[in-house]
């Protein structure tokens, strides 16, 4: 069936080589294409900073410096967040078995992908953005304090880039079939048998994607999955958390889509906004708090790959979520009536009147020197 919904998607037979180099995880010579998908929302970002960087009167070079620190760090962020939460060998258990210095060179060796216990190499599998985003946001404000910065203005500079990475990073979900919602139409637990049956057929639940939700056919063909009889959360049934078995193959739906798009319009919010009167410097860093949490929040609602607080049933990303808003939230009540920040289109106009007067003088010292 997966291969007739493919043909009929591209219009194309299964066997072309173009769609199966598409549904591959690959890209070329071995580069993932999770990879690709984070590098170019890391360099889209980089460059719609730098442009705004100089109408704010910030060195490029400044800000190229910066990243070379903040963009690996925040990598290695998004990965410890993702370990905190997924049930991996901590510290207290290495320490426990290896005693203390190696317990901690063993937590470093796992922390970047290598396994020291069962010797495998893993790579960077398993990231979480919260992590990358407040590695991020404090690397930021040291960069600020460092190249004496204001940080509003660093904040709101920085802010469209989160979008970017996010819009782009999510269709490497996509590539690597993970990180998608419950089954299309969701599902019901057996109690007796403990397994997850739909509520829709395949047929039903294709339909419900492509005609009802109107998601492209190249992407609801991909959200066909065979998970093994592999274990999903259901909820709390008599006050434990219950787990259910899901069997055979069905249409997901494809959380990573939900997030760009939705993502897309944050962005497309912030292009509308930023040359607008009313908007206090700082105000993009509270804006795409509030957003992404909020966006985050109701998406982990469907996920299936949900990280929780060790020893609790609450959804990591959904109290992340919840404390991003309350800080956007708090942010704005600084910049409008605590702080009372200026205005970002006056700070624009400010700089480009310095600029221009800059510019000026240096023609007037020419004239002279040419005398």
């Amino acid at each position: 069936m997966f291969e007739l919904l493919l043909a009929e998607a591209w219009d194309i037979d299964r066997s072309s080589a173009f769609v199966d180099w598409f549904y591959s995880t690959e890209f070329l010579f071995g580069i993932a294409k999770y990879a690709v998908c984070i590098l170019i929302g890391m360099v889209i970002a980089y460059f719609v900073c730098t442009a705004e960087g100089k109408k704010l009167g910030i060195n490029p070079d400044d800000i190229l410096v910066c990243v070379t620190f903040v963009v690996p760090l925040s990598i290695l962020g998004a990965r410890v967040w993702y370990l905190l939460g997924d049930g991996v060998p901590t510290f207290k258990d290495y320490m426990d078995d290896y005693g203390f210095f190696t317990a901690i060179w063993y937590t470093i060796l796992y922390t970047v992908g290598y396994n020291p216990v069962a010797h495998y190499y893993s790579g960077l599998a398993g990231l979480a953005i919260h992590g990358g985003v407040t590695v991020a946001a404090i690397m930021t404000i040291i960069c600020s304090k460092w190249k004496k910065w204001k940080i509003s203005i660093i904040s709101d500079l920085v802010a469209p880039g989160f979008f970017f990475g996010q819009i782009f990073g999510r269709w490497g979900n996509f590539f690597n079939q993970e990180a998608h919602g419950i089954v299309v139409g969701g599902w019901t637990l057996n109690e007796a048998t403990k397994e997850l049956i739909p509520n829709l057929t395949v047929t039903e639940q294709y339909a419900r994607l492509t005609n009802d939700f109107h998601i492209p056919k190249f992407i609801a063909n991909y959200m066909y999955m065979n998970e093994g009889g592999s274990s999903y959360y259901y909820g709390i049934v008599d006050g434990v958390q219950s787990y259910g078995t899901l069997y055979g193959s069905n249409f997901f739906h494809p959380t990573f889509l939900y997030e760009s798009l939705l993502n897309t319009i944050g962005l497309i919010i912030y292009f509308i906004l930023r040359r607008m009167k009313f908007v206090k410097s700082g105000f993009f860093a509270g804006f795409y708090l509030i957003w992404y949490g909020v966006v985050r929040f109701f998406i982990e609602i469907i996920r299936t790959d949900s990280l929780y607080l060790p020893g609790t049933q609450l959804k990591l990303a959904q109290v992340t979520s919840i404390v991003m808003i309350l800080l956007g939230i708090l942010i704005m009540i600084y910049i409008y009536f605590i702080k009372k920040t200026d205005n970002y289109v006056d700070i624009l106009e400010r700089v480009k009147r310095e600029n221009e007067i800059s510019m000026k003088k240096e023609d007037t010292e020419e004239v002279v020197e040419v005398k």
